[in-house]
């Protein structure tokens, strides 16, 4: 009888996590996308949200630059943050950078979309100069 009650219990707590793994992050609702603009040695980056949706969508975003220089070991990081409201199917520009990028210079890009309970609905990522790094 013992082994049935645990059989039951451990059968409903995996079920029931994979379940809310697959409710918790619905990435299909609103896209991120980050657009890069090469000007020069800089590097213009805009964060960008699409509703793929029929209803009004809300979230908060983090659009973060992370540069890493191997050859100096320093790392600078720049985060923007903000609301925004998307009618049905709308494409909004939500943030714009612009960066000086030398040729020694890795550079991470991350926009990350959050529901109001702050989990991650959406999300994108670019790394600059990391070819670079393959070749040598």
């Amino acid at each position: 009888m013992q082994f049935l009650y645990r059989y039951m219990l451990l059968n409903f707590l995996f079920f029931s996590s994979v379940l809310t793994g697959q409710v918790s992050v619905p990435q299909n609702q609103i896209k991120a996308k980050i657009e890069i603009e090469k000007i020069e040695d800089n590097y213009k980056i805009t964060g960008r949200a699409e509703n793929l949706t029929d209803v009004i969508k809300s979230a908060s975003y983090r659009l973060s630059v992370i540069k890493n220089n191997d050859k100096s070991n320093n790392q600078s990081n720049n985060s923007q943050v903000g609301l925004f409201t998307l009618e049905p199917n709308e494409v909004k520009k939500l943030s714009t950078t612009q960066i000086n990028v030398s040729t020694d210079d890795e550079v991470i890009v991350l926009l990350l979309f959050y529901d109001e309970d702050k989990e991650i609905i959406a999300k994108d990522r670019v790394v600059l100069g990391e070819e670079k790094k393959k070749m040598m």
